[in-house]
């Protein structure tokens, strides 16, 4: 009997023009809570894919419980009783939720057909203790944090030999991360080996018993939890050491100078909302899951009209029927959920990067025309600026990591020869450490050329290291305005609505 219930050694993957593995290792025991980091573009989904049979390897072996495997396919993964959570969720929209949580699996029958009953009531089961959803809800219906709850719901059910979370906890808010570690804690009692995967290095120093680390495709280390901190990962990591904070120091700007104002704006959640964005200024964005941060952004962006109130852009009211008239008029946006609302793709780096802006490489005003080289040096130009690993221009972006797709939506607005007003909802989502500072730091960059910047991010302390103000919603409401200094603490207790009291 093996020590491990998955043992790979050896792992090797090439596609063309990247090494995507190279003499990769990972050994996970049963009951085991097992961590894996490692920056964008390491090998971590790549392995996870191959473990999983959505992809083959080129050469090294695969044990489980010791004995050798090939697993050509996610049924032969499924039998074997491997369950993923991908990056993705990898849900089926037009499905009802219930039906997603048995794909793949014989459906409870009745003598004319499938009995709904049945399968309601197995899917209330399955669901208990992670989210509280009709089960015969549309997944297209639900939220990014539910369809999380119900992808790691649906891993985490039945008896799983392995489970391998990818990122499970980057849409969550911080109750429904406690449920996730819950169901990690009765898996570890129950014998299942867990796979954590996360660039939230605090989450992975919390849950893990051990971790490996993977840099540049190839294991670098295997390292068990006593002893282990934060910056001891960073260094392993990034093969550098810790620096703690993006922005060494933050800019001035002249407060005079409003390049945004909005006037008691009302819709969907948001009630009342009235502030003022100045040229240089990073503005950040405080308040949990559901208090109408990313509903503000989409609001000033033009993807929600407002139902009253006034946006005022330089001095000029100004009415947004559409994104497109937020464009035009300087506003920038970088979604929450980029695999579905900010990138194609199937579409090259360079389309992806100047789509938002084609008139500005046109050949002239009278001939509408592309002119292909301007955008390709255009493109060029920020690949090397925001250092995107990739094999050139030409490459589909869903080819590359998360980070770097993350990194090719910040370059779509750094081309842009308008932009005054720049709005991030999670902008370093999924991002390892590495990719994280440098994303923070194009932003204070960008915002010392005096682009004025919303960022919204579930890491207050994040949001604490960058913003200049720190604006609290709470259920749709401007509840506080925080200046320095900025602290996690002081932002959290404006969102519990316990400004006076201590966070526990």
């Amino acid at each position: 009997m093996s020590d491990y219930v998955v043992q790979i050694e050896g792992l090797c993957k090439r596609f063309p023009g990247v090494q995507a593995l190279n003499n990769a290792s990972l050994r996970i025991k049963p009951g085991e809570v097992h961590g894996l980091v490692g920056e964008n573009g390491a090998g971590k989904s790549t392995l996870i894919k191959i473990l999983a049979g959505a992809q083959s390897s080129d050469a090294g072996s695969i044990l489980i419980d010791g004995k050798p495997y090939e697993i050509n396919s996610e049924s032969e993964a499924n039998a074997l009783e491997l369950h993923f959570i991908h990056q993705d969720a990898a849900l089926v929209n037009r499905l009802s939720v219930a039906e997603n949580l048995f794909l793949g699996k014989r459906l409870p029958k009745k003598r004319f057909g499938v009995s709904w009953e049945e399968l309601v009531t197995q899917s209330n089961e399955i669901l208990a203790g992670f989210v509280e959803i009709d089960p015969m809800t549309p997944v297209s219906r639900l939220t990014v944090a539910e369809r999380w709850m119900v992808s790691i719901a649906r891993a985490c059910a039945g008896s799983p030999r392995l489970v391998v979370m990818d990122e499970p906890t980057v849409a969550l808010a911080d109750s429904e991360v406690v449920k996730v570690f819950e169901a990690i804690a009765q898996l570890k009692k129950k014998g299942v080996a867990v796979l954590f995967v996360s660039h939230r290095l605090g989450e992975v120093l919390e849950i893990a018993d051990r971790v490996t680390v993977m840099k540049d495709s190839e294991t670098v280390a295997e390292l068990p939890r006593i002893g282990l901190t934060k910056d001891i990962l960073i260094e392993a990591i990034t093969g550098k050491s810790s620096d703690a904070s993006a922005a060494s120091s933050l800019h001035s700007f002249a407060q005079e100078q409003a390049v945004l104002e909005v006037e008691n704006l009302c819709g969907g959640p948001l009630l009342d909302i009235s502030f003022s964005l100045h040229a240089g200024e990073i503005l950040g964005l405080g308040g949990l899951v559901g208090s109408g941060r990313t509903s503000l952004l989409l609001t000033l962006f033009g993807h929600h009209p407002p139902t009253s109130g006034q946006i005022k852009v330089k001095d000029k009211y100004v009415t947004f029927r559409s994104p497109a008239d937020g464009i035009r008029n300087g506003l920038a946006l970088i979604p929450e959920d980029r695999r579905s609302t900010g990138i194609y793709p199937l579409r090259t780096i360079r389309e992806n990067t100047v789509l938002a802006h084609l008139r500005q490489f046109r050949r002239s005003e009278k001939l509408p025309l592309p002119h292909l080289q301007s955008e390709i040096e255009a493109t060029d130009s920020q690949i090397e600026r925001l250092r995107i690993v990739t094999i050139g221009h030409t490459q589909r972006i869903g080819q590359l990591s998360g980070g770097n797709q993350q990194k090719v939506l910040l370059a779509r607005w750094l081309v842009a020869k308008n932009t005054n007003v720049l709005l991030l909802d999670e902008p370093t989502k999924g991002v390892d450490v590495g990719a994280r500072g440098e994303i923070l730091r194009q932003i204070i960059q960008l915002a010392q050329t005096g682009v004025a910047v919303i960022i919204a991010s579930s890491d207050l302390d994040e949001v604490a290291q960058i913003a200049h103000r720190v604006l609290v919603l709470r259920e749709g409401r401007l509840v506080a305005e925080i200046t320095h200094p900025i602290t996690e603490a002081e932002i959290l207790r404006h969102c519990y609505g316990h400004a006076n009291e201590p966070v526990v």
